[in-house]
């Protein structure tokens, strides 16, 4: 599959998950991300999901609930992780980071799947080698990138409907304002259509690329 650049309208989601993207049971706007700094380049590395292959809530949601699934199959002890909804961001907001901040010299959304999710964008934010210490710029970047959310889409599944009160009430509404979808039905039918097509070629190509393994294995 060919990999590729988000256009700068797209929407982008990031999920929420508790306990981490919360400071004991209130949400956290600045843990919402998870940078991590690559030590030989000094890149910033972060996560999305591409609305091309989430394109309705049904699947933004099931995108998160496969997270908490991971989450909690690597969990060895502690508290449970619990899926409980997603921010949405243009890409051109990710891109403005090279504006905004000074000491950050690059700022990008790649099309990247990871773990089979055919809907994963990889954020790549580089940082200025003169620039301030990278905790001090995470800070910057994890404020603008919040400034540039809309949400959130609120999601309780019926495995956690004893949590009370479930984190998902604890959400603060975006800085950007409320979600709202709108693009017209005739945009959302192509998109689901599109995104049908997309998930037949993407399984197709996986099935072909086991097979070529298992056979050079051999």
């Amino acid at each position: 599959m060919r990999y590729r650049r988000i256009p700068d309208s797209d929407s982008l989601f990031r999920h929420c998950i508790y306990p981490v993207s919360f400071k004991k049971k209130t949400f956290s706007s600045d843990k919402l991300w998870h940078l991590e700094v690559d030590e030989l380049t000094g890149i910033l590395h972060g996560s999305l999901a591409w609305e091309r292959y989430v394109p309705a809530k049904k699947y933004v949601h099931e995108y998160g609930c496969r997270i908490e699934s991971r989450r909690n199959s690597r969990r060895k002890a502690g508290t449970p992780s619990v899926y409980c909804g997603a921010y949405r961001l243009n890409g051109v907001a990710v891109r403005a980071l090279n504006c905004l901040i000074e000491s950050v010299s690059s700022a990008d959304v790649v099309h990247q799947v990871e773990d089979c999710e055919i809907a994963h964008v990889a954020l790549r934010i580089g940082l200025k080698p003169e620039g301030p210490n990278v905790e001090f710029t995470k800070t910057e970047i994890l404020v603008s990138l919040w400034n540039a959310c809309y949400g959130p889409l609120t999601y309780k599944d019926v495995w956690h409907q004893d949590i009370k009160p479930h984190p998902c009430s604890n959400l603060s509404t975006g800085p950007a304002g409320q979600y709202s979808d709108t693009r017209s039905y005739l945009y959302r039918l192509w998109s689901l259509i599109r995104f049908r097509i997309c998930l037949i070629r993407f399984r197709i190509y996986s099935w072909v690329w086991r097979s070529l393994s298992q056979n050079w294995a051999k």
